[in-house]
């Protein structure tokens, strides 16, 4: 029965669909994620501030959870995206490094030819 709500709940609060489809991850990886965001939404709020381009406590906090909310969603669709397309990943990273090795072996052989 959780697992029927809490999908919707996740849902409307993070405007994405669960990441695991698992209860316990799903709500702990963007609290972590979250977590860890906290020190660079800090810092980039104290360097507005510092800066004076805001002034007040209330856009600051604005401007921090919307770092950190931000931050997190973009993160989660990206992780989304590599967990829907990972096989096509895998072979284009591979093919890259083929087409490199490739490249590399031909400018050697151009190379070792101009030198003999």
């Amino acid at each position: 029965m959780i697992i029927i709500w809490y999908k919707y709940i996740y849902e409307f609060l993070f405007q994405t669909e669960p990441l695991f489809n698992d209860f316990f991850l799903d709500w702990i990886f963007p609290a972590a994620i979250v977590f860890l965001l906290y020190d660079f939404a800090f810092g980039v709020v104290g360097g507005l501030y510092r800066a004076g381009i805001i002034r007040g406590r209330d856009l600051g906090s604005i401007i921090h959870w919307g770092i950190r909310y931000g931050m997190m969603w973009g993160t989660i669709q990206i992780l989304i995206f590599i967990r829907d397309n990972w096989l096509y990943i895998v072979l284009a990273a591979v093919g890259a490094i083929i087409v490199f090795v490739l490249i590399g072996l031909f400018i050697r052989s151009l190379l070792m030819n101009k030198f003999i």
